[in-house]
């Protein structure tokens, strides 16, 4: 999506602009129309009435709000768990093959820093685009097929051989679950309710009786400006893997650093 494309401020700029430009829009053209259809009620009477709505609608929208906000968040950080779970089995797995003889330690060795450069230079640019990056099989399969060709001798090669497998299949594992958070996002109905949602508000809200138009104004600037803020917060971690606020290879950056001295 376009958006992810455009750095944190002028994504909120956006949000915000598009908020306010809306509530205003509406103070302007709803106010001669609500004072003709309620010119018969008293200012009080008519927000009586609206406080009535907009207590319902703003009660249940903020905690739709809150609560997409918060499992956005969970799956943001459970993204960012997984990234950092793979880093350490790579580092496990890079120990447990020093217990290989020549040459297929040397190999295994090299498939690793391989495919943890692969992650960072390729994969990752990718996957900030939202595609998900699939030369990563080959290289997987191509360890595997190392493993499963060698015979262990001895007792510690054996021994050595099961924890090797173990820490493989963890990879395999969490290298799946990224790639599959790499589509993760909210699903197109949800949007159009929080967009829905926040026109609704917007333009109850504008209906209100406010004798100065520089007070409507100020009021309804400010509760489009918080309700902008809320989806900008849910639309900057949606896709953990895209826009400016997203997960970042530091994790495998760190191994490239640290354990194969690049």
């Amino acid at each position: 999506m376009w958006i992810y494309d455009l750095p944190n401020w002028a994504l909120f700029v956006l949000f915000t602009g598009a908020a306010i430009g809306l509530s205003w829009s509406a103070v302007f053209l709803l106010r001669p129309v609500m004072t003709r259809l309620f010119q018969r009620e008293e200012p009080d009477q008519r927000n009586g009435l609206f406080d009535m709505v907009l207590s319902g609608t703003g009660l249940f929208y903020g905690l739709l709000l809150g609560l997409i906000a918060a499992a956005t968040y969970s799956s943001y950080v459970e993204a960012e768990d997984t990234v950092n779970a793979e880093a350490s089995v790579i580092a496990t797995l890079h120990r447990d093959i020093t217990g290989y003889p020549e040459p297929l330690r040397g190999q295994l060795h090299h498939d690793l820093e391989s495919y943890v450069a692969w992650v960072i230079d390729e994969a990752w640019p990718q996957q900030r685009q939202g595609i998900e990056p699939t030369a990563g099989v080959a290289r997987a399969t191509a360890m595997l097929d190392r493993l499963i060709a060698f015979e262990p001798v001895t007792e510690g090669q054996k021994v050595v051989h099961a924890e090797t497998f173990t820490q493989f299949n963890k990879f395999i594992d969490l290298r799946r679950q990224r790639l599959n958070d790499v589509a993760q996002g909210l699903p197109g109905p949800l949007w159009v309710v929080i967009g829905l949602g926040a026109a609704i508000n917007l333009v109850l809200l504008s209906m209100l009786a406010v004798g100065r138009v520089a007070a409507h104004l100020l009021i309804s600037g400010l509760f489009a400006v918080f309700v902008a803020m809320m989806i900008f917060l849910i639309a900057s971690m949606d896709n953990p893997f895209r826009g400016e606020f997203s997960i970042a290879p530091t994790a495998f950056e760190k191994l490239q650093q640290n354990l194969f001295r690049r």
